[in-house]
This record gives structure tokens, sequence and C-alpha cells, in this order.
């Protein structure tokens, strides 16, 4: 048995992470159909993203993964499960 079995990061959702972060997807809603269309793009699990911007209220957000930068709704945002890198 492996260190890593006995503890593992906790899962945040992407609207958790601050500005400049790194994090690793995890796990994706699919029935939400706005991350199927993430998905579409590239986000999917195992994908590095990061937060570029917040908007002044807080809704949406900007994030950046691979070659791609995208403006997501904190609600999409929060059924996108990621791991702190």
């Amino acid at each position: 048995m492996q260190l890593k079995d006995f503890y593992t990061e906790p899962m945040i959702p992407l609207s958790a992470i601050r500005i400049g972060q790194r994090a690793q997807v995890q796990e994706m809603n699919v029935e939400n159909g706005a991350n199927q269309r993430l998905m579409a793009f590239g986000l999917v699990p195992g994908c590095e993203v990061r937060v570029t911007h917040v908007a002044p209220l807080g809704d949406p957000i900007a994030i950046k993964f691979g070659a791609q930068s995208l403006m997501v709704r904190r609600a999409d945002a929060q059924a996108v499960m990621v791991e702190i890198v």
C-alpha cells in the first residue's frame, strides 16, 4: 500500500480556487449542459486549469487551460471538481 492510499488531497469546486492558482480537473458533472460544452473545448478530467480573472461581483470567472481561455459562470464552475496542484 502506498502513502497516497492513506492521504488524498480534497477535491474542491473550480469556483473556489483563487486567481493564479493551478488545479487539475478530477470530476465533472456531465449532466450539466454547460459542462458538456466545456468538455468539447477540452476541459476534461486530468486537464490542468488556472483561474486568471474574476469579475467584480464574482461571476463569471476566467479560466485558462491548454491554449484555451474561457469565461465560465460560477454556477457551472461549481460542478467541476478540482485538486490544487
